[in-house]
């Protein structure tokens, strides 16, 4: 399917450039506290990739190491055309250490290795950290100029282009899975579950980017916890606009599933509803598959957001996210590309 062009909270970009000209101008790392207790049945691998995503990774190891692949866990997914950096983890229940030794004509490599007795679980790393070079920038760069401290304030949280696929391929896979087209794999049908609820987010979060109230609480809404995405029912008072504009809290979103306990009301329910009908045919695949209604923050801040110019036609930004977010939903905010 073709993907909407989701409205930017500053209007239309006046700069173009490039992002990722070369792997190396996207750099990705996963922020995690971690002691190791030198024991246990698990190693821990803080891996280098380039060329390769996740889950083939996760597939060469257990290769090494002897195992079935669903004995290597990881925190997230990762770019495969950038540098990142990431850990991966391997049960070894009553055997010794391997000797890990990267097979020749990999384009990664271990960095850091160590026992554990804890299993390393999806989702568990709380940020990312990235270095990024936009290049061959043209076009008005005081534009660009002007919105960096602005976007530092936050910008809107939408799921990057690459959570559908090329083309949206991963909805239309989705679709035809749900019209008993197609039988995709596990971990297939996992991709198009969670492209399919971040298709129905980001429409309703450009709902209200356009109606300019998507980091402004409206009555009936949940509102997320910075970072932890704890979500809590509230109604709008001083205290509430107060926790807003410090970005302390922001209005949600749904990842769409059966009813929770949390639910919004009002004009929120009503928006959120009318989208729901756009997409029928998603929600009632996403029912069948079991999900449940979650919450999802419409407003992310990044952290120590920095920017430098390299020469007049490339900059180098630093910052970053809560996990889950996507470096690209910031880009677009600055430039075209």
């Amino acid at each position: 399917m073709q993907l909407a062009d989701w409205p930017r909270a500053q209007g239309l970009p006046k700069v173009s450039g490039v992002l990722k000209a070369r792997p190396e101008d996207f750099v990705v790392e996963e922020v995690f506290d971690l002691e190791f207790s030198d024991d246990g049945e698990f190693d821990w691998l803080w891996i280098e990739k380039c060329g390769d995503n996740t889950e083939y990774v996760a597939r060469q190891l257990a290769r090494v190491a002897g195992v079935q692949p669903r004995a290597v866990t990881y925190s997230g997914q990762k770019d495969r055309h950038a540098v990142t950096r990431q850990w991966f983890c391997v049960h070894l229940p009553g055997k010794n250490k391997p000797q890990w030794v990267v097979p020749e004509n990999e384009s990664w490599k271990i960095l850091r290795q160590g026992r554990h007795r804890q299993k390393l679980r999806l989702g568990s790393h709380r940020y990312n950290r990235f270095i990024l070079r936009l290049t061959d920038l043209t076009g008005d760069l005081a534009d660009l100029e002007a919105r960096l401290p602005i976007a530092a304030q936050g910008f809107p949280n939408y799921f990057g282009e690459q959570r559908f696929g090329h083309g949206g391929g991963n909805i239309d896979a989705c679709r035809q899975w749900f019209a008993g087209d197609l039988s995709p794999g596990r971990f297939d049908r996992g991709m198009y579950l969670s492209a399919a609820r971040s298709l129905i987010f980001n429409t309703i979060l450009a709902a209200r980017v356009n109606a300019e109230n998507w980091q402004r609480g409206l009555d009936g809404d949940v509102f997320s916890l910075r970072d932890s995405g704890s979500v809590f029912l509230a109604e709008i008072d001083a205290d509430i606009v107060q926790r807003l504009s410090e970005g302390d809290i922001h209005p949600s979103g749904p990842l769409y599933g059966s009813a929770s306990k949390v639910a919004v009301s009002g004009a929120v329910a009503q928006l959120e509803e009318k989208v729901f009908g756009e997409f029928a045919d998603l929600c009632a695949g996403l029912l069948k598959n079991n999900l449940t209604m979650e919450r999802r923050a419409l407003r992310t801040v990044p952290k120590d957001l920095q920017w430098q110019q390299i020469d007049k036609q490339s900059i180098e930004l630093a910052f970053s996210l809560p996990r889950g977010c996507f470096a690209t939903a910031l880009v677009r905010e600055l430039i075209h590309y």
